[in-house]
């Protein structure tokens, strides 16, 4: 067959190949409803349009900081959903997501398709969008990816045409109102500008100075485009506020804000040093961040300066948040196909292999490749789903609004009982409870962190991280909370919260299920409503499953398992293990019953069925550090030491990190009288983090308890090079000496020890009474 025929073969399959890539985009764009976020926008939108397209330019939300001043740069995203979601309901959303998509990788597709280049355009396609689903939130990012995109399109290809400043204008004055990113807008003409300048005013290598160089009239035109993008950033609501927004924020990145870069997933690193030279996590993104670096590489005589520091700008964009990693993507594809199609395959494989028929086919086997390995991703994630426990039957993961991601039934309570007040809430359930339930709820925190500020930040995780009942009831007090809802939909409560809330007398449950619970305050205002639903949860019925319903079908009883260690929680044992006995009687494979057998048989010192627990636990999941913590201290409490010892070591070996395993091994050891190991177990973990002088300490205490000094000397001399507490440390040791008749080495040590520490009392102390035993020489 000739050459045409093979080219022609090769242009059809490539065409099946980038096809696929939109069906799959298509597919996975479909994702139910799942971000927090989307019902914030959702509940401000109502009170835009319900109060004359109103933008507030203070806080409305919260009880916490009502008044503070608020830049609501994202209005105009939240109106067009509010109306959408009225329209159409959720599915609509999802519509609206997956609109927004497609378009947006059309015009990627334009900007990057070549006939003869269509291998590598396909992949790199296809890497954009596993890149880009991680995106698909419903969020107004996907407004500014759309924006990104036009924004490219328009300055490649219609720059040299007057109705570019026009379209980029609207552009930038829609985007100015839907998103935070529209800085983006100014910052491209800027790039190209300065590409521009540089290569008419700074020597570069090779072919640097001509590519991609503009006409006088396109740069002329490219300087009138960036004055009247940035005269667009000020068409909102808050003028000028609302345009210096984001570089207001940009400065706010470092100094107390690292918090919120530290804590909340999205906005932490992608990559760290422990995963530099890995692909794990975000592989895509790294293979496009590789192939695009390369592509510089084997293009590196007429790369366009313009477009490394596009690159280059949105590679420490991405490296900054894991949000942000999407669009490095779309920047990596543009540069990617950019300088792909300046080369040659013979510039990078040998000229052996490019015999047009041999190239011809090969690239039909890939592009085959590609389509076969998309229809089995998308085939593989079509089976995500989960039970839907009211109706009995699989919910797929795409369409509608997820079961799993929200307290959607503490809130349906709280509608239809017409709940009221100043609620706490966590972080996560902030932003639904303003969408379902503003204004007749103000809530403590919702996920606004621009506006919030790292000092409250820093407040509420000090009180849900922290060990103070004090502080928790001050805040209760200052900001009049009048309910609670504790939400255990993706996590379980703080023990100190849930039991404060439980015990207080002043707080009344009135709703407990798998996701959440709701405590009313007992005022005026909640007092029928507690009249009606205050509960008893130390006996709440089980809620059991029709299991001849159900058959042989596989079902993770979360439900049950989330009620379970909310039980174990408050101590209410007996209904716990009612759940528990319920979940492994829906699901007997299922690990998480088995942690909380052990965690509840350990609590009753009932240590031989803690232990049979936690080992079946470690069973199904031997890569939990925890469940090995807990079976090793089971193997404690049973005082099985030589197993214990030997299950610290396997952590140890495992997660060589683990300092506190040493540590835990070596006391260990020492109940087993093991002596002779456990120095070189306390230098490593001493060699590891300097410091635990006491745990040190504790282990020679044990030694002493068996009757032996000798063996207690020695593990207390390590602790010596952990460089603290050295007074206490020099302390003990010299009354080791005492002990075993070495009175001479006694005094030497407390008098080191009061070199270390002139004012430690004890030391003074027992250096006078040796003296009146054993004057000094």
């Amino acid at each position: 067959m000739s050459n045409r025929f093979w080219q022609r073969l090769s242009n059809l399959t490539g065409l099946f190949a980038i096809t696929g890539v939109f069906g799959l985009v298509i597919f996975v764009a479909n994702l139910e409803i799942k971000d927090l976020d989307l019902w914030l926008h959702i509940g401000v939108g109502r009170y835009i349009v319900q109060h004359g397209f109103q933008v507030p330019a203070v806080d409305i939300l919260s009880c916490t900081i009502a008044g503070q001043p608020w830049v609501n740069h994202e209005w105009l995203f939240q109106v067009i959903v509010y109306y959408i979601h009225t329209l159409f309901g959720p599915d609509g959303l999802i519509t609206m997501q997956v609109v927004l998509v497609t378009f947006t990788m059309v015009i990627l597709f334009i900007l990057g398709y070549n006939r003869d280049k269509q291998l590598p355009m396909a992949f790199a396609l296809l890497l954009v969008a596993l890149v880009y689903k991680d995106r698909f939130t419903i969020r107004p990012d996907l407004y500014s990816l759309l924006f990104f995109a036009i924004y490219i399109l328009v300055l490649s290809f219609h720059l040299d045409r007057k109705r570019a400043v026009w379209i980029l204008f609207i552009v930038q004055v829609l985007w100015s109102n839907i998103h935070g990113f529209f800085f983006f807008g100014p910052l491209f003409a800027l790039i190209g500008l300065s590409a521009e300048w540089i290569k008419r005013h700074v020597p570069l290598p090779y072919e640097w100075n001509k590519v991609g160089r503009l006409t006088d009239d396109e740069y002329r035109r490219m300087k009138v485009i960036l004055g009247v993008v940035i005269l667009a950033c000020f068409v909102n609501p808050l003028g000028y506020a609302g345009a210096w927004y984001p570089i207001r924020i940009l400065f706010e990145i470092s100094g107390e804000s690292k918090i919120f870069f530290s804590k909340i997933v999205e906005l932490q690193r992608p990559i760290t040093r422990d995963t530099l030279f890995s692909l794990e996590p975000y592989p895509f993104y790294r293979l496009l961040l590789i192939m695009s670096a390369l592509s510089f590489f084997f293009n590196r005589r007429k790369i366009d300066i313009g477009g490394l520091l596009f690159w280059l700008v949105f590679l420490y964009f991405s490296l900054v948040a894991v949000r942000n990693l999407i669009f490095f993507g779309f920047a990596a594809y543009l540069v990617f196909v950019t300088n792909v199609l300046s080369l040659r395959l013979k510039d990078i494989v040998p000229m052996r292999f490019t015999d047009p028929k041999f190239l011809h086919v090969m690239e039909i086997g890939l592009k085959v490749f590609i389509i076969l390995w998309i229809m089995q991703y998308g085939s593989a994630i079509s089976l995500n789903g989960y039970f839907d426990f009211d109706k009995y039957e699989r919910k797929s993961e795409f369409g509608g609004v997820s079961q799993r991601n929200f307290p959607n039934k503490a809130v349906d309570f709280m509608v239809a009982n017409n709940v009221r007040g100043n609620f706490y809430n966590d972080f996560n359930s902030g932003a639904y409870l303003v969408g379902r339930m503003h204004p007749n709820i103000k809530v403590f925190i919702d996920g606004r962190t621009e506006v919030y500020g790292p000092k409250f930040f820093h407040r509420y995780l000090d009180i849900w991280d922290g060990d103070s009942p004090e502080e928790f009831q001050k805040v209760l007090d200052e900001f009049n909370m009048t309910g609670a809802l504790l939400d255990t939909v993706n996590s379980q409560v703080p023990p100190k919260i849930l039991n404060y809330m439980y015990k207080h007398q002043d707080w009344a449950p009135v709703y407990f299920n798998y996701d959440g619970l709701i405590f009313l305050k007992r005022v005026d205002m909640n007092r029928e409503l507690i009249e009606k639903f205050e509960l008893d949860l130390k006996g709440p019925p089980v809620e059991r499953m029709d299991l001849y319903r159900l058959g042989a079908r596989i079902v993770t009883p979360y439900q049950n398992i989330s009620r379970a260690y909310t039980l174990e929680t408050i101590d209410a044992d007996e209904a716990a293990l009612a759940e528990i006995n319920e979940a492994l009687t829906i699901f007997p494979n299922f690990v998480d019953p088995y942690k909380l057998l052990g965690k509840i048989y350990a609590k009753r010192e009932d240590y031989q069925k803690a232990f049979e627990n936690f080992r079946i636990a470690v069973m199904f999941l031997p890569h939990d550090q925890r469940l090995r913590y807990n079976m090793a201290q089971a193997y404690y409490d049973l005082q099985q030491y030589k197993y214990a010892a030997k299950e610290y070591g396997k952590i140890i070996q495992r997660w060589p990190s683990e300092v506190r395993a040493h540590y835990l091994q070596a006391r260990a050891l020492a109940k087993e009288g093991e002596y002779s190991p456990i120095v070189d177990v306390l230098r490593q973990a001493i060699a590891k983090e300097a410091g635990h002088a006491r745990e040190v300490l504790d282990i020679g205490q044990i030694a002493q308890e068996q009757g032996n000094p000798n063996a207690a000397l020695m593990i207390d001399q390590v602790a010596l090079e952990s460089g603290t507490d050295q007074g206490d440390v020099y302390a003990t040791i010299g009354k080791l000496h005492e002990e075993l008749g070495q009175l001479d080495e006694a005094r030497q040590a407390y008098e080191k020890g009061l070199q270390a520490d002139a004012e430690h009392e004890e030391l003074n102390e027992l250096l006078e009474n040796l003296k009146t035993v054993s004057p000094a020489p």
